[in-house]
């Protein structure tokens, strides 16, 4: 069946049944990477509506910076008539902790060279008694039919649609696109072209390996298993803050899986769920690992000792330039030049 209008609010989570991950794989053509639903879901809307009918949906902004969206936007949005986007991670909306955005469109190719967006400069300073009277939500609710508007809270305007089919997109008002575009117009070179950005280390069971150096201790686990395990949220103002420690079953001169017997002990009552974890569709041991090592840990990257890390979501930039040593987690991507690079690159 197909339907003139289709409204969702679809799950914001990752596809965590491997045979599941699979099938949505090969049915959208969008899902990429560690996706979360909000993918699948964005396609399906204009699968359900009849040709030229509409699509509402309000979704998890993650996918618009974040790399699993990256197809999403570049290769099926530019195929159907994405009309309206709204920027509600500002607006206070009950039940939805998680940032949101609204999408709205057409079953059909474009047709028009622009796409109406509400774009957020600020949120919402408290929680409304009544959330249809919030400041955020009152702004978009006045402005947004009228392009060039600009309040407190939000700004209107007319995007080119190359915009939007261009991955990361920026929805922050207030001009910010306009200094976005200042400032790659002024640049002498992209940070790609001088290094990588990836993730340090994931082990998609956070509360089962990180548990402090006291802990560990006492469990007898010898130091050579464990490592300061940094978290996006430990990194503020150009340095590390509040870093604990976590289990690091490796061995420290190869990098190969390797764990004492009181780490063995530690992990063992959660041996089903680590050797459970899924990524890229497969189990832990269907992609010959140790059930008792992490999800991912990328053992190139850790043997340059130089990296500059980032915290993955924060209100405003923050980085610092560590040393070696630390196991950066997929919340504080690190930025790795090329081997030899002095500490002044790094600083610089």
């Amino acid at each position: 069946d197909r339907y003139h209008a289709v409204v969702a609010n679809p799950p914001y989570i990752t596809v965590k049944d491997p045979l599941l991950n699979k099938s949505y794989r090969r049915i959208w053509s969008a899902c990429s990477g560690l996706y979360q639903l909000a993918v699948p879901f964005a396609q399906r809307l204009f699968d359900l509506a009849i040709p030229g009918g509409f699509t509402g949906q309000i979704t998890a902004n993650s996918f618009m910076k974040r790399e699993f969206g990256r197809k999403l936007i570049e290769e099926f949005f530019p195929t159907i008539d994405l009309t309206l986007v709204i920027d509600t991670s500002g607006a206070y909306i009950p039940g939805h902790g998680t940032p949101t955005v609204l999408l709205f469109g057409r079953n059909r190719r474009p047709v028009n060279r622009t796409v109406r967006a509400v774009l957020g400069i600020r949120g919402e300073p408290k929680a409304p008694d009544d959330p249809a009277k919030g400041l955020v939500w009152s702004s978009i609710v006045r402005t947004v039919d009228t392009p060039g508007v600009e309040t407190e809270y939000v700004s209107v305007a007319d995007l080119d649609r190359s915009v939007v089919s261009s991955y990361p997109w920026s929805v922050s008002g207030g001009g910010a696109s306009d200094l976005l575009s200042r400032i790659e117009g002024a640049s002498i070179s992209r940070l790609g072209s001088v290094g990588q950005a990836g993730t340090g280390a994931v082990t998609r069971e956070d509360d089962v390996y990180l548990i402090g150096s006291g802990a560990l201790r006492r469990i007898g686990v010898a130091d050579v298993f464990h490592k300061p395990f940094v978290l996006g949220d430990d990194i503020r103002d150009w340095s590390l803050s509040g870093v604990s420690s976590a289990l690091w079953p490796y061995d420290e001169e190869s990098l190969a899986a390797a764990i004492d017997a009181p780490g063995l002990r530690l992990l063992w009552p959660y041996r089903a769920q680590l050797r459970r974890r899924v990524a890229f569709g497969k189990s832990q041991l269907q992609r010959n690992l140790a059930w008792f090592e992490y999800s991912m840990f990328f053992a190139k990257r850790y043997r340059v000792p130089g990296s500059i890390a980032f915290a993955f979501v924060a209100t405003h930039n923050h980085f610092v330039f560590d040393r070696g040593g630390n196991v950066f987690n997929r919340t504080a991507p690190v930025i790795k030049l090329p081997e030899g690079a002095s500490e002044e690159d790094h600083l610089r």
